[in-house]
């Protein structure tokens, strides 16, 4: 993290803060739905359903072709040879939510430390709001082999505040993933993520490779789906070797939980993450997924002007759809650190509306 033009004692300073602000809530959303979701694990619960009942419903054969196929398996029909090798998806969607922090700005306009108080800029003070704006996603599929294949997503994203004179906050990502089914409900995955954030006073970009190993089964009637990740961090400032452990369940009163434990290795006098825990559960109320989420993480190993810096942050959530793919998510987000201004807490607010395919 970089301070610049900083003088003691009241004088004009320009300092910059990291916040977690509502796009990095919606792609934490993003990323959290999609193996909350998992095709595999309701892949794998249909085909137990399948092989456990006698009688086959229309809805339950359908529903299992499209999934085989789509993760590049036969499907019913192993005279089928000719499953689709390539899909391609792309459409655009609007942005309508409500961030903290529009302009990556100062938490704070003052910082004290020890007998040393440094002021920064009023017009560098965060800015919240309502932002509105719009999307584009592209996304393909290659299969190469059965249960194999190459998963690519670009993202891009703008949106503006009207009532800071539209402020822009711009992101983008792009995610390349080998999917391979090895034998018996097995699974190995290799990815790359690029991610980039940028607001008026800070433009973050962090980059990843991560390999899992996955395996899904059966216990006590639970579905369940189970991932071992090692990953790979990179950002502008450090290097970073996390581990995972991530468990995806089915459970026979139909709710549907994700847990995640992640860790990660000491970086030499700059904070970042320590550990974190995750969890969620999901329940279909009147035929939609009502989504429950809560996160805990700890920062620590970074110094600030010399004093220790540990930050703790937690983040709870709820998301619903109310009409069709109009989906409502709303969420608080508290950051707690060792060096008073950089706590902060506040809402997360944002707006699924549909998406129009090109």
């Amino acid at each position: 993290m970089n301070y610049n033009h900083f003088y003691k004692y009241g004088t004009l300073v320009n300092f910059k803060n990291t916040l977690c602000d509502v796009f990095l809530f919606l792609m934490s959303l993003s990323l959290c739905s999609t193996a909350f979701g998992s095709e595999r694990l309701e892949l794998y619960f249909l085909s137990e359903r399948i092989i456990n009942t006698k009688t086959l419903s229309v809805q339950d054969a359908i529903q299992f072709n499209i999934k085989s196929r789509l993760l590049g398996f036969e499907g019913f029909s192993t005279a089928q040879k000719k499953i689709p090798t390539l899909t391609i998806n792309r459409f655009i969607h609007p942005v309508i939510a409500y961030s903290d922090n529009i302009n990556g700005g100062n938490l704070s306009q003052t910082i004290q430390v020890g007998d040393f108080t440094f002021v920064g800029e009023e017009d560098a003070n965060a800015k919240s709001g309502l932002i509105v704006g719009g999307g584009i996603f592209f996304g393909l599929k290659k299969q190469y082999g059965r249960g194999k294949y190459v998963d690519i997503q670009l993202n891009s994203s703008l949106a503006s505040s009207p009532a800071h004179d539209w402020l822009r906050v711009r992101n983008q990502s792009i995610i390349a993933c080998s999917k391979n089914y090895l034998k018996e409900w097995m699974f190995f995955d290799a990815c790359g993520r690029w991610v980039q954030n940028q607001r008026k006073y800070s433009n973050s970009i962090s980059k990843s490779i991560s390999l899992s190993l996955t395996r899904l089964f059966l216990f006590n009637k639970t579905f369940n789906e189970g991932s071992i990740v090692a990953k790979r961090l990179i950002t502008d400032e450090y290097q970073q070797l996390q581990g995972a452990l991530v468990l995806n369940s089915l459970l026979p009163n139909g709710f549907k939980t994700n847990v995640s434990i992640t860790g990660g290795e000491p970086v030499l006098n700059l904070i970042s993450l320590n550990y974190s825990l995750g969890m969620a559960l999901s329940r279909l109320i009147k035929k939609k997924p009502l989504k429950l989420s809560f996160n805990y993480t700890f920062n620590n190993g970074g110094k600030f002007f010399g004093m220790d810096r540990e930050d703790t942050f937690q983040q709870i959530s709820i998301s619903y759809p109310l009409y069709k793919r109009f989906n409502v998510s709303v969420g608080y987000a508290i950051n707690e650190s060792t060096i008073n201004s950089f706590s902060y807490n506040g809402p997360l607010i944002s707006v699924s509306l549909p998406g129009r395919s090109f």
